[in-house]
Protein backbone atom coordinates (compact mmCIF):
# COMPACT_ATOMS: atom_id res chain seq x y z
CA UNK A 1 0.00 0.00 0.00
CA UNK A 2 1.40 3.51 -1.40
CA UNK A 3 2.37 5.87 1.76
CA UNK A 4 -0.47 7.95 1.05
CA UNK A 5 -3.31 4.98 1.16
CA UNK A 6 -1.54 4.27 4.70
CA UNK A 7 -1.88 7.99 6.03
CA UNK A 8 -5.40 8.01 4.41
CA UNK A 9 -6.52 4.34 6.31
CA UNK A 10 -4.82 6.08 9.57
CA UNK A 11 -6.73 9.32 9.30
CA UNK A 12 -10.26 7.75 8.93
CA UNK A 13 -9.46 4.88 11.61
CA UNK A 14 -7.92 7.06 14.39
CA UNK A 15 -8.84 10.45 13.45
CA UNK A 16 -6.80 13.84 13.16
CA UNK A 17 -4.99 14.18 16.65
CA UNK A 18 -2.88 10.41 16.70
CA UNK A 19 -2.07 11.14 13.60
CA UNK A 20 -0.66 15.06 14.50
CA UNK A 21 1.08 14.12 17.37
CA UNK A 22 2.63 11.50 15.73
CA UNK A 23 3.94 14.09 13.34
CA UNK A 24 4.96 16.14 15.75
CA UNK A 25 7.27 13.23 17.49
CA UNK A 26 8.86 12.79 14.30
CA UNK A 27 9.38 16.54 13.70
CA UNK A 28 11.15 16.31 17.07
CA UNK A 29 13.10 13.24 16.17
CA UNK A 30 14.38 14.39 12.78
CA UNK A 31 15.49 17.87 14.05
CA UNK A 32 17.32 16.70 16.79
CA UNK A 33 15.19 18.62 19.21
CA UNK A 34 14.73 15.48 21.41
CA UNK A 35 18.57 14.82 20.84
CA UNK A 36 19.50 18.07 22.07
CA UNK A 37 17.16 18.35 24.84
CA UNK A 38 18.28 14.77 26.62
CA UNK A 39 22.02 16.08 25.71
CA UNK A 40 21.71 19.16 28.11
CA UNK A 41 19.54 17.09 30.55
CA UNK A 42 23.27 15.25 31.02
CA UNK A 43 24.10 17.82 33.72
CA UNK A 44 21.71 16.13 36.07
CA UNK A 45 24.59 14.68 37.73
CA UNK A 46 25.64 17.94 39.23
CA UNK A 47 23.48 18.37 41.38
CA UNK A 48 24.06 18.08 44.99
CA UNK A 49 23.64 14.47 46.54
CA UNK A 50 20.82 15.43 48.79
CA UNK A 51 18.91 15.67 45.51
CA UNK A 52 19.77 11.78 44.82
CA UNK A 53 18.42 10.70 48.54
CA UNK A 54 15.60 8.14 47.35
CA UNK A 55 12.33 8.20 49.61
CA UNK A 56 10.83 4.89 50.43
CA UNK A 57 7.44 4.98 48.72
CA UNK A 58 5.73 1.90 49.77
CA UNK A 59 5.63 -0.17 52.88
CA UNK A 60 6.96 -3.33 52.65
CA UNK A 61 4.83 -6.64 53.90
CA UNK A 62 5.73 -8.36 56.50
CA UNK A 63 7.97 -11.39 55.92
CA UNK A 64 5.95 -14.12 57.95
CA UNK A 65 2.33 -12.83 56.36
CA UNK A 66 4.11 -13.00 52.97
CA UNK A 67 5.21 -16.39 53.91
CA UNK A 68 2.02 -17.53 54.46
CA UNK A 69 0.09 -15.67 51.59
CA UNK A 70 2.72 -17.96 48.77
CA UNK A 71 2.63 -21.37 51.24
CA UNK A 72 4.92 -24.17 51.15
CA UNK A 73 5.10 -24.20 46.67
CA UNK A 74 4.96 -20.63 46.50
CA UNK A 75 8.24 -20.58 48.11
CA UNK A 76 9.53 -22.89 46.69
CA UNK A 77 9.20 -21.54 43.06
CA UNK A 78 10.34 -17.89 44.18
CA UNK A 79 13.39 -19.20 45.87
CA UNK A 80 14.05 -21.62 42.94
CA UNK A 81 13.56 -18.41 40.34
CA UNK A 82 15.84 -16.40 41.94
CA UNK A 83 18.67 -19.30 42.28
CA UNK A 84 18.19 -19.50 39.06
CA UNK A 85 19.18 -16.16 38.14
CA UNK A 86 22.30 -16.27 40.49
CA UNK A 87 23.52 -19.03 38.03
CA UNK A 88 22.66 -16.24 35.18
CA UNK A 89 19.91 -17.70 33.91
CA UNK A 90 16.76 -15.65 33.22
CA UNK A 91 13.17 -16.66 31.95
CA UNK A 92 12.63 -14.04 29.68
CA UNK A 93 9.76 -15.10 27.93
CA UNK A 94 9.32 -18.68 29.75
CA UNK A 95 10.84 -21.66 28.68
CA UNK A 96 14.42 -22.85 29.15
CA UNK A 97 16.92 -20.08 30.94
CA UNK A 98 19.00 -17.79 28.86
CA UNK A 99 22.16 -15.70 30.39
CA UNK A 100 21.22 -12.88 31.80
CA UNK A 101 22.97 -10.15 28.77
CA UNK A 102 23.04 -6.11 30.24
CA UNK A 103 25.55 -5.83 27.42
CA UNK A 104 24.40 -4.34 23.79
CA UNK A 105 26.78 -5.34 21.01
CA UNK A 106 28.28 -2.58 19.09
CA UNK A 107 29.60 1.14 19.27
CA UNK A 108 26.45 2.71 21.37
CA UNK A 109 24.98 5.50 19.44
CA UNK A 110 22.65 8.16 20.34
CA UNK A 111 19.01 6.56 20.75
CA UNK A 112 17.97 8.99 18.33
CA UNK A 113 19.95 7.20 15.59
CA UNK A 114 18.57 3.78 16.16
CA UNK A 115 14.91 5.27 15.93
CA UNK A 116 15.82 6.98 12.71
CA UNK A 117 17.68 4.05 10.97
CA UNK A 118 20.98 5.70 11.06
CA UNK A 119 22.04 2.93 13.55
CA UNK A 120 21.85 -0.79 13.22
CA UNK A 121 21.01 -2.39 16.55
CA UNK A 122 22.61 -5.93 16.76
CA UNK A 123 19.76 -8.03 18.72
CA UNK A 124 19.99 -11.69 20.13
CA UNK A 125 18.41 -13.71 17.21
CA UNK A 126 17.37 -10.50 15.32
CA UNK A 127 15.21 -9.40 17.44
CA UNK A 128 15.02 -6.18 19.67
CA UNK A 129 12.90 -8.08 22.32
CA UNK A 130 16.14 -10.09 23.78
CA UNK A 131 17.74 -6.68 24.41
CA UNK A 132 14.56 -4.98 25.86
CA UNK A 133 13.04 -8.01 27.81
CA UNK A 134 16.40 -8.30 30.32
CA UNK A 135 16.98 -4.39 30.26
CA UNK A 136 13.14 -4.36 32.00
CA UNK A 137 15.05 -5.39 34.93
CA UNK A 138 12.15 -7.80 35.73
CA UNK A 139 14.92 -10.27 37.21
CA UNK A 140 15.19 -7.88 39.91
CA UNK A 141 12.02 -8.08 40.78
CA UNK A 142 12.42 -12.05 41.47
CA UNK A 143 15.61 -11.27 43.16
CA UNK A 144 14.32 -8.41 45.85
CA UNK A 145 11.36 -10.62 46.37
CA UNK A 146 13.34 -13.59 47.55
CA UNK A 147 15.35 -10.90 49.16
CA UNK A 148 12.45 -9.75 51.49
CA UNK A 149 11.58 -13.37 52.53
CA UNK A 150 14.78 -14.52 53.39
CA UNK A 151 17.44 -11.73 53.96
CA UNK A 152 19.81 -13.67 52.09
CA UNK A 153 22.56 -11.42 50.96
CA UNK A 154 23.55 -12.98 47.93
CA UNK A 155 20.27 -11.36 46.02
CA UNK A 156 21.35 -8.63 46.93
CA UNK A 157 25.27 -8.89 45.45
CA UNK A 158 23.73 -10.19 42.64
CA UNK A 159 21.41 -7.38 41.99
CA UNK A 160 23.69 -4.71 43.19
CA UNK A 161 26.39 -6.46 39.98
CA UNK A 162 23.67 -6.40 37.68
CA UNK A 163 22.65 -3.03 38.32
CA UNK A 164 26.75 -1.62 38.03
CA UNK A 165 26.99 -3.97 34.82
CA UNK A 166 23.78 -1.85 32.92
CA UNK A 167 24.88 0.98 34.35
CA UNK A 168 28.35 0.67 32.82
CA UNK A 169 27.50 -0.41 29.05
CA UNK A 170 24.43 1.35 28.55
CA UNK A 171 25.53 5.11 29.69
CA UNK A 172 22.16 7.92 29.67
CA UNK A 173 20.30 7.88 26.10
CA UNK A 174 22.95 5.63 24.30
CA UNK A 175 22.01 2.34 23.00
CA UNK A 176 18.96 0.21 22.53
CA UNK A 177 17.73 0.36 25.81
CA UNK A 178 17.24 4.20 25.49
CA UNK A 179 15.13 4.26 22.39
CA UNK A 180 11.79 3.13 23.78
CA UNK A 181 10.64 5.46 26.56
CA UNK A 182 8.22 2.50 27.79
CA UNK A 183 11.37 0.21 28.12
CA UNK A 184 12.59 3.29 30.09
CA UNK A 185 9.54 3.64 32.54
CA UNK A 186 9.28 -0.36 33.07
CA UNK A 187 13.09 -0.39 34.09
CA UNK A 188 12.83 2.62 36.25
CA UNK A 189 9.70 0.90 38.09
CA UNK A 190 11.67 -2.40 38.56
CA UNK A 191 14.77 -0.59 39.89
CA UNK A 192 12.64 1.85 42.47
CA UNK A 193 11.19 -1.85 44.10
CA UNK A 194 14.62 -2.99 43.74
CA UNK A 195 16.09 -0.34 45.31
CA UNK A 196 14.07 -0.12 48.74
CA UNK A 197 13.74 -3.92 49.10
CA UNK A 198 17.63 -4.12 49.44
CA UNK A 199 17.47 -0.68 51.16
CA UNK A 200 18.98 -2.45 54.04
CA UNK A 201 21.42 -4.68 52.67
CA UNK A 202 25.16 -4.57 53.26
CA UNK A 203 25.83 -4.61 50.14
CA UNK A 204 23.42 -0.85 49.67
CA UNK A 205 26.61 1.23 50.09
CA UNK A 206 26.18 4.91 50.04
CA UNK A 207 28.30 4.81 46.99
CA UNK A 208 26.04 2.64 44.79
CA UNK A 209 22.46 4.29 46.29
CA UNK A 210 24.04 7.55 44.74
CA UNK A 211 24.72 5.90 41.22
CA UNK A 212 20.57 4.26 42.05
CA UNK A 213 19.53 8.01 42.64
CA UNK A 214 21.16 9.32 39.86
CA UNK A 215 20.02 6.75 37.17
CA UNK A 216 16.46 7.19 38.59
CA UNK A 217 16.67 10.82 38.00
CA UNK A 218 18.02 9.74 34.14
CA UNK A 219 15.15 7.32 33.24
CA UNK A 220 12.39 10.43 34.33
CA UNK A 221 14.58 12.57 32.73
CA UNK A 222 14.30 10.74 29.43
CA UNK A 223 10.24 10.19 29.36
CA UNK A 224 8.80 13.70 29.05
CA UNK A 225 10.14 14.92 25.69
CA UNK A 226 8.54 12.19 23.52
CA UNK A 227 5.40 11.35 25.54
CA UNK A 228 4.02 13.20 22.62
CA UNK A 229 4.61 9.62 21.18
CA UNK A 230 2.64 7.77 23.75
CA UNK A 231 -0.01 10.33 23.65
CA UNK A 232 -0.26 9.13 19.87
CA UNK A 233 0.01 5.66 20.67
CA UNK A 234 -3.02 6.18 23.87
CA UNK A 235 -2.12 2.85 24.60
CA UNK A 236 0.18 0.71 27.46
CA UNK A 237 2.86 3.20 26.11
CA UNK A 238 1.15 6.13 27.68
CA UNK A 239 0.14 4.00 30.92
CA UNK A 240 3.70 2.86 31.87
CA UNK A 241 5.28 6.11 31.06
CA UNK A 242 3.08 8.04 33.07
CA UNK A 243 3.62 5.75 36.11
CA UNK A 244 6.85 5.26 35.96
CA UNK A 245 7.23 9.48 36.05
CA UNK A 246 4.97 9.69 38.99
CA UNK A 247 7.27 6.55 40.68
CA UNK A 248 10.25 8.87 39.96
CA UNK A 249 8.45 11.97 41.67
CA UNK A 250 8.13 10.25 44.72
CA UNK A 251 11.30 8.30 44.84
CA UNK A 252 13.46 11.59 44.41
CA UNK A 253 10.93 14.16 45.94
CA UNK A 254 14.31 16.79 46.50
CA UNK A 255 14.86 16.58 42.92
CA UNK A 256 14.31 19.92 40.81
CA UNK A 257 11.97 18.09 38.39
CA UNK A 258 10.20 16.47 40.84
CA UNK A 259 6.96 18.48 40.89
CA UNK A 260 6.82 18.18 36.74
CA UNK A 261 7.31 14.41 36.95
CA UNK A 262 4.34 14.13 39.46
CA UNK A 263 2.05 16.18 37.48
CA UNK A 264 2.48 14.40 34.20
CA UNK A 265 2.37 11.01 35.39
CA UNK A 266 -0.97 12.07 37.42
CA UNK A 267 -2.54 13.69 34.58
CA UNK A 268 -1.86 11.74 32.13
CA UNK A 269 -2.26 8.24 33.80
CA UNK A 270 -5.83 9.51 34.78
CA UNK A 271 -6.48 10.83 31.29
CA UNK A 272 -4.50 7.29 29.63
CA UNK A 273 -7.23 5.49 32.27
CA UNK A 274 -10.48 7.31 31.38
CA UNK A 275 -9.35 6.61 27.53
CA UNK A 276 -8.78 3.04 27.22
CA UNK A 277 -10.71 1.36 29.72
CA UNK A 278 -14.76 1.40 29.28
CA UNK A 279 -16.81 1.97 32.28
CA UNK A 280 -17.51 -2.14 32.50
CA UNK A 281 -13.33 -2.53 32.60
CA UNK A 282 -12.72 -3.32 29.00
CA UNK A 283 -9.85 -2.74 27.95
CA UNK A 284 -9.37 -0.91 24.43
CA UNK A 285 -6.31 -3.09 23.30
CA UNK A 286 -7.90 -6.54 22.83
CA UNK A 287 -5.06 -8.63 24.22
CA UNK A 288 -5.09 -10.78 27.28
CA UNK A 289 -1.25 -9.56 27.80
CA UNK A 290 -1.90 -6.09 28.02
CA UNK A 291 -5.03 -5.61 29.67
CA UNK A 292 -2.79 -7.48 32.59
CA UNK A 293 0.16 -5.17 31.98
CA UNK A 294 -2.60 -2.13 32.42
CA UNK A 295 -4.20 -3.94 35.55
CA UNK A 296 -0.45 -4.55 37.32
CA UNK A 297 -0.10 -0.52 36.45
CA UNK A 298 -2.96 0.58 37.64
CA UNK A 299 -1.84 -1.71 40.99
CA UNK A 300 1.56 -0.33 41.46
CA UNK A 301 0.07 3.30 40.81
CA UNK A 302 -2.67 2.86 43.42
CA UNK A 303 -0.26 1.47 46.04
CA UNK A 304 1.85 4.51 45.67
CA UNK A 305 -0.74 6.99 45.90
CA UNK A 306 -2.70 4.95 49.19
CA UNK A 307 1.09 5.57 50.73
CA UNK A 308 0.34 9.34 50.18
CA UNK A 309 -3.24 9.38 51.23
CA UNK A 310 -4.22 9.84 48.02
CA UNK A 311 -7.43 7.90 46.78
CA UNK A 312 -6.72 7.30 43.12
CA UNK A 313 -9.81 7.23 40.97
Amino acid sequence: MPGWAKALQAYRDLGPKPLILYALYHIGLRSGHFGRILRAAQSVETYSAQVYQPQPIFELPDTQELAAVLGDTGRASLLAEAEEILDNGVRLFGGQPRPLDLVPAGDLQDWTAYELGNAQIQAPHGDIKFIWEPGRFGWAIVLGRAYHLTQDERFAAAFWENFETFRQYNPPFKGPNWVSAQEVALRLIALAFAGQVFSASVHSTPQRRLKWGQLIAQHAVRIPPTLVYARAQNNNHLLSEAVGLYTASLVLPHHPQSKRWRELGWTWFQKGICMQVTPDGVYMQQSANYHRVMLQLGLWMDTLCRQQGVIFG
